[in-house]
């Protein structure tokens, strides 16, 4: 068993065309569908002429999955099996069934399997180790602020085009979380500059802001204390038709969560509180230097003006709700 990013899938296949089965895991659509289209693309080309397509759900008839994956077809010798599976679709029940599933798979059989999430706990199932010996995990997630910058470096060199590094910033500043919009941009440009240099006042030229953001993301950006980072995921929030009350919401769960850290970091340690809410490891990053330098009464006070928005939001339909959530963001 071997992890990948989606970026490695193409030369990982051209090495090495052993692999008999493949998981496709992450949120990000279209890194799903390019890791998708390639690994069916090989498997045809290896012979795997026939594929049969199941959704994985409460009504999934997996009698048909094991029928498919045990007997041979009668117009191909080799077939490949997908399995999409939603949201909350791998449950133990599931699992149960990929574990039999694992145990009587046909030598002449491929399997993809598409989660759009996959837990600790899930990687280590009996059905993975029993695949494991020929299973490739390529990881679909969309690459973070930090990630993005090589990302579309190797698009850029893939298309034989060059962008200096104020470029690169800019096209992460309006392509952040939206990886078709960006994508399509790059195979645009080439078609504007074949000669394949292109500068910043080109560049920006033809760009529009179509970053996407989730609540999550504003509020990592106010620990950080990233005011110009939080004004523009505001501004694309309200653009995309995001509800203010479910980012009130979201505000003050990290609030209250917040005050409940800082109170009991008081009484043994900031470790020890961690672990009792349950607070991920890369989260505690970020965490850690906003609770030090911020103290309860500004959490209590931070959350107080949050009820007063939502009691306008509730009350006054014309309210400038936008204008007081970045005013709240901004001094957070």
């Amino acid at each position: 068993m071997i992890k990948i990013y989606a970026n490695q899938l193409n030369t990982k296949l051209e090495q090495d065309n052993s692999w008999r089965y493949f998981l496709t895991v992450g949120n990000d659509p279209y890194l799903q569908d390019i890791a998708q289209t390639k690994i069916t693309e090989t498997l045809r080309l290896r012979g795997f002429s026939e594929q049969t397509v199941f959704i994985i759900d409460n009504q999934t008839n997996w009698d048909s999955i094991y029928e498919n994956s045990r007997s041979m077809s009668l117009f191909s010798n080799l077939t490949l099996i997908i399995l999409q599976f939603s949201d909350h679709s791998l449950n133990a029940s599931t699992a149960k069934k990929l574990d039999e599933l694992s145990k009587s798979i046909s030598p002449e059989v491929s399997l993809l399997i598409c989660l759009p999430q996959m837990t600790k706990s899930q990687e280590s199932a009996h059905w993975v180790k029993t695949l494991s010996d020929h299973l490739l995990i390529i990881s679909c997630n969309t690459p973070d602020i930090n990630q993005l910058p090589n990302w579309i470096n190797q698009q850029l060199q893939n298309h034989d085009l060059t962008i200096e590094k104020q470029g690169i910033e800019l096209l992460c500043y309006f392509y952040e979380g939206n990886l078709l919009a960006l994508s399509q941009m790059i195979e645009q440009l080439k078609l504007l500059y074949p000669e394949g240099k292109i500068s910043y006042n080109q560049l920006e030229s033809n760009l529009e802001d179509c970053a996407i953001f989730t609540p999550f993301h504003l509020i990592d950006a106010m620990l950080m204390s990233k005011a110009k980072r939080v004004v523009h995921i505001l501004q694309q929030l309200k653009t995309n038709d995001t509800v203010p009350l479910i980012l009130l919401r979201t505000i003050q769960r990290e609030l209250i969560q917040l005050i409940n850290l800082k109170k009991d970091a008081a009484k043994s340690n900031l470790k020890v509180a961690y672990d009792n809410y349950k607070v991920w490891q890369n989260r505690r990053n970020i965490i850690t230097p906003y609770l030090n330098k911020t103290s309860l009464e500004q959490l209590y006070k931070n959350l107080n003006t949050l009820t007063e928005l939502e009691i306008a939001l509730k009350s006054d339909y014309e309210a400038p709700i936008w204008e007081n959530l970045t005013s709240l963001c901004l001094q957070f």
